[in-house]
């Protein structure tokens, strides 16, 4: 189970999810909806087999309630069935179900969208990033710290990321930044107007880093500024020649 963050400025996505591997190790989307009566999809072939699955008797007869809830959705239910059928390829798009709730994975943003043409459907789209772990530095001494996080080299979208990091930082006893990225965070706080209206704060740099000490820190981190944070690192002694 990975880290949601919600997402507002990229077109198509809701949500990000910072996870070690893609879904299934291999999907980068998710789309996700709930419908009342979609459980009762997955024993149906075609639009006909759903409405027989409705209507059966005996042990496998659907509540009157249940039904009622269904048969309100059954030309969206019937439209997922032809979607489904349409776009069921092996190896390219995977369908998982749970009670009334469908998560569908695939690489392919642009056909999950179509999804949200099979009617009154509200589908959330999520995008996995995947956590750069990019393995061990090792150091002659003992390093002050176990973790290293590193920033990405990306354009800065939100106005106030600058000041949210630096109160971030400012307020916790667990991160340590390196010290361009205290001198970079110090000066857009200290000299206001001028920062604002400097370049370098347009942009972040991937030379700055923050380092901490415990695993559970770098899921807040995660929470708060993972789509501007890069590759991070184990930090060890080097280990002693044989």
């Amino acid at each position: 189970m990975g880290l949601l963050r919600s997402v507002k400025d990229v077109p198509n996505i809701d949500y990000y999810e910072y996870k070690e591997n893609n879904y299934y190790n291999k999907y980068r989307y998710r789309a996700k909806f709930r419908l009342d009566g979609l459980r009762y999809t997955d024993y149906s072939k075609t639009p006909d087999d759903l409405i027989k699955r409705l209507n059966e008797g005996g042990y496998r007869k659907v509540r009157p309630d249940t039904k009622a809830l269904a048969m309100e959705n059954i030309n969206e239910l019937k439209n997922f069935i032809d979607w489904r059928n349409s776009n069921k390829k092996p190896g390219s798009i995977t369908f998982r179900l749970e009670a009334d709730t469908a998560s569908i994975y695939s690489n392919d943003l642009e056909l999950l969208i179509t999804l949200k043409d099979l009617g009154v459907v509200t589908v959330k789209m999520t995008e996995v990033q995947v956590e750069q772990f990019a393995g061990t530095k090792y150091y002659v001494n003992k390093p002050k710290h176990n973790y290293r996080i590193y920033l990405k080299s990306a354009y800065i979208e939100e106005k106030t990321f600058v000041k949210d990091l630096y109160d971030t930082i400012s307020k916790s006893k667990e991160l340590v930044p390196s010290n361009a990225l205290k001198d970079w965070l110090d000066k857009y706080v200290k000299r206001p107007i001028a920062a604002h209206n400097s370049w370098t704060y347009r942009y972040t740099s991937g030379t700055h880093s923050i380092d901490y000490d415990n695993e559970s820190t770098l899921s807040y981190l995660v929470l708060m500024y993972g789509h501007m944070l890069g590759k991070r690192y184990k930090l060890e002694k080097r280990p002693d020649p044989v």
